[in-house]
């Protein structure tokens, strides 16, 4: 295993660090997969290989994902200006939920002589998945990316993505590891022998899905690596729309804080379970992304795994009251509510009050609206519009509810070490964030991105 020292690390800069070296990636058709692997490319030009496991899907086959993700507009700039680079991504077919990942012999023996850092982002991200599934791919997808790392000849650095949401039992989450919500291995016996709905609820020990549960405990697991090589766990927060690079507003899904925001903006939500001061602990893809990068080329070995939370509530928060005004003002702009009266809407901390307005003020009206189209002889449109709603409000009801101060002073600290070059190419601490510029840049991204507006 080949360690840089920290004076080695510090004296180059965050492009020099991947020069020459290859990188293996999971998870990299998400959201924050394809930034990761897009600003690897195009700012550490020098980058050997980006291995990225992958999986047929739906039919598709791996070539076929990957011709699809390239032709995505965050990709333009790569196309126009190193094309070529694009060549630079290895495809290994694969799966963390099948035993030794479904990797090739040959495949793994690449790995094994040519990675020098390993990012594993791959996750379910579904909040309410079976505990089963969500351990097999949470934990145990986990364990085998560890196990295959150890193998690598040149591995320098291993960074896990959680999630700032591993404690939510605490209402100040600073960048340590702190105690497991269960036994690990008593939470694996109870997989292994089936567990139902009721048995998962007392396991789950106050945590609001088996989303939060599963990372909480595989941050325990990848602390054990430390002993074998550097390694990191990046938190990041509630994960928003591109803020700077390649393109501004650039997302490329509903989840998180975009759905409720742009919902209640255009007058189909009309209630927010939970207090107008609550914290939107909001971070754009491209700071998350550009944190694990630098971390990865500026942390140095010591005793213990090294935490960075990728978040804005400690040092430059933004309410919902602040966030979902920014959103509907904007809608109103561009006159593209849906519903009359878009700027109106309630909080509430009682949720037989949430279903309340929900059905008389959401629902009804949706109902009534549906009628009128089909007697001009159009498809009925809004209250199928509602039922994706209310799955929204359910999704996310626990942590508009609940706010939070989650600490970054690590993050602050690496990226005032960078130097400015550095600081400009991998923007990452959200003290630099204008809320009112970034929020505007996100609508238009809604718009362009998702709505496929012109």
């Amino acid at each position: 295993m080949v360690v840089l020292t920290s004076k080695e690390k510090s004296n180059m800069s965050v492009a020099d660090f991947y020069a020459g070296k290859s990188v293996f990636i999971t998870g990299g058709t998400g959201f924050l997969g394809k930034v990761f692997i897009e600003k690897l490319l195009y700012s550490c030009p020098d980058i050997d290989k980006i291995y990225m496991l992958i999986r047929e899907k739906k039919g598709q086959s791996i070539r076929e994902r990957l011709t699809k993700i390239v032709d995505d507009p965050l990709f333009n700039r790569l196309k126009e200006k190193r094309p070529g680079d694009l060549d630079k991504i290895v495809l290994i077919p694969g799966d963390v939920t099948v035993p030794g990942l479904g990797i090739s012999d040959e495949n793994e023996a690449i790995l094994i002589d040519k990675v020098s850092v390993v990012i594993h982002s791959a996750a379910t991200v579904k909040f309410n998945e079976p505990l089963e599934t969500a351990w097999n791919v949470n934990v145990e997808g986990t364990r085998m990316i560890m196990a295959l790392s150890r193998k690598m000849k040149r591995i320098e650095i291993f960074i896990h993505i959680s999630t700032a949401y591993t404690n939510t039992n605490r209402a100040v989450v600073d960048e340590v590891l702190y105690p497991p919500p269960a036994d690990i291995n008593e939470v694996h016996q109870y997989v292994k022998n089936g567990i139902t709905e009721e048995e998962t609820e007392k396991i789950l020990n106050g945590r609001p899905n088996t989303y939060t549960f599963t990372k909480a405990l595989t941050e325990h697991l990848v602390a054990e690596n430390q002993a074998y090589m550097p390694t990191i766990i990046v938190r990041p927060s509630i994960v928003g729309a591109i803020k700077d690079d390649p393109i501004r507003g650039w997302l490329a899904n509903w989840y998180g804080a975009t759905g409720l925001s742009v919902f209640t903006a255009k007058g189909l939500n009309r209630v927010i379970y939970g207090q107008s001061s609550h914290v939107v602990d909001l971070i754009p893809v491209d700071y998350v992304a550009n944190l694990v990068i630098v971390a990865g080329a500026k942390t140095y070995r010591s005793n213990e795994v090294t935490i960075y939370n990728s978040c804005s509530s400690s040092c430059n928060p933004i309410t919902m009251e602040r966030l979902v005004g920014l959103f509907i003002d904007d809608t109103v702009k561009h006159n593209s509510y849906v519903m009359p009266l878009p700027g109106w809407y309630v909080y509430s901390n009682y949720r037989w009050l949430v279903y309340l307005v929900t059905i008389i003020f959401q629902m009804i009206p949706a109902y009534l609206a549906d009628i009128g189209r089909r007697l001009l002889g159009k498809n009925p449109r809004y209250y199928k519009l509602q039922s994706l709603v209310a799955q929204t409000q359910e999704a996310v009801h626990f942590f508009t509810s609940h706010t939070w101060e989650i600490k970054s002073k690590r993050t602050s600290e690496l990226f005032a070490s960078l130097s400015h070059t550095d600081q400009r190419i991998f923007p990452c601490d959200a003290k630099k964030i204008d809320w009112t510029d970034y929020i505007t840049d996100y609508c238009s991204g809604v718009r362009q991105f998702l709505e496929k507006k012109k």
